[in-house]
């Protein structure tokens, strides 16, 4: 039950304007209550208040200045409170928590996701590029811009294979993780430790398995239901860790039992909790988002055959009321204990 782990429970729905709708959540940063929300589909990063009203939204596709092809990710520069896009192409573009647009600074190399923490961006590098293994997991930039590279790569046996999911989290220290290593790293004063590493048991990708090489459509009819090759979405709290996998399904890790669970369910909707994400800043917030479409589609059935009633709990039917296809997510926060 989410009561053993969560607390501070709130449900609320982001304002649903038409330069404010949101395909899919990739990541989110609170900051100064505001959640910044990057949208990788849209292109586009929305900042919406506590409440879920809408401030503003940054869509800035081109080639001009202060544009961009794509955007990779997102981080917040604390010191100088700067919003920063890791964007395609290769470049880190820089605004201010209002939206405005301040520099535009040019990279070389191929990264995946960023973090900065004391004035130091961290950037996942692409480990497989051109058919060669990078010679590095992680780039840091020091703030003289000095460049340091930290973890050699694995063996790359499922080049360019990826599933939904930050590897690289800007908690405070950052943490980090990669395909087929069950470990969880810490990144902190440009260093990189080893913090955490999970036996799956039954569920560990095989060690024989790794000599051959997949492509995408054969790691995940290998994997499917079966066998963890990477975790994500890693939330570092106190006493919990809580990440998801690329299994169905969300792990929680409680450091001082030294147990780890999987599945939450919300007690107050008598609903599972799927589409989880977490939230980087200070309050070891994670987020469960649920789409208005999935919430319709289930009261459809329970209209339509009366049996089904106890699938879907009285509040959850309620809250279908306030909502419309239209809408964007219902999001179900919570803090970590």
């Amino acid at each position: 039950d989410d009561t053993l782990f969560l607390k501070n429970p709130q449900v609320f729905c982001l304002e649903t304007k038409d330069n404010a709708l949101i395909k899919r959540i990739n990541r989110v940063i609170e900051w100064k209550n505001t959640y910044y929300i990057l949208d990788k589909s849209m292109k586009q990063v929305l900042a919406f208040n506590d409440k879920g009203r809408h401030l503003f939204t940054i869509h800035r596709v081109g080639i001009g200045k202060g544009e961009y092809g794509s955007i990779l990710d997102i981080a917040i520069d604390r010191q100088n409170e700067n919003l920063v896009f890791l964007a395609d192409p290769t470049s880190l573009i820089y605004y201010d928590l209002q939206g405005n647009f301040i520099k535009t600074t040019k990279l070389q190399g191929y990264y995946h996701s960023i973090a900065i923490d004391n004035g130091v961006t961290y950037l996942e590098n692409a480990t497989y590029i051109n058919n060669q293994l990078s010679t590095s997991s992680i780039t840091v930039i020091a703030p003289d811009n000095q460049k340091t590279e930290l973890l050699k790569p694995l063996r790359e046996i499922a080049p360019y294979c990826f599933i939904g999911g930050s590897r690289l989290n800007g908690t405070t220290p950052i943490v980090f993780t990669r395909k087929f290593d069950n470990t969880i790293y810490q990144l902190e004063d440009g260093k990189i430790t080893p913090y955490y590493s999970f036996d799956f048991m039954n569920e560990n990708f095989p060690e024989a398995a790794k000599d051959k090489e997949y492509t995408c459509r054969e790691l995940n009819k290998f994997t499917w239901d079966r066998y963890v090759y990477l975790m994500a979405n890693v939330a570092n709290a106190p006493q919990y860790l809580m990440f998801s996998t690329n299994l169905f399904g969300v792990y929680v890790f409680d450091k001082t039992q030294n147990k780890l669970y999987n599945k939450i369910r919300n007690t107050g909707y008598q609903t599972d909790l799927h589409q989880y994400i977490p939230v980087e800043g200070a309050n070891n917030r994670v987020f469960f988002t649920v789409y208005p479409t999935t919430l319709f589609s289930l009261k459809a059935i329970v209209d339509n055959h009366p049996s089904f009633k106890d699938k879907m709990s009285d509040k959850l039917y309620k809250l279908t009321e306030s909502l419309d296809s239209d809408s964007n997510p219902v999001i179900f926060s919570y803090q970590i204990k």
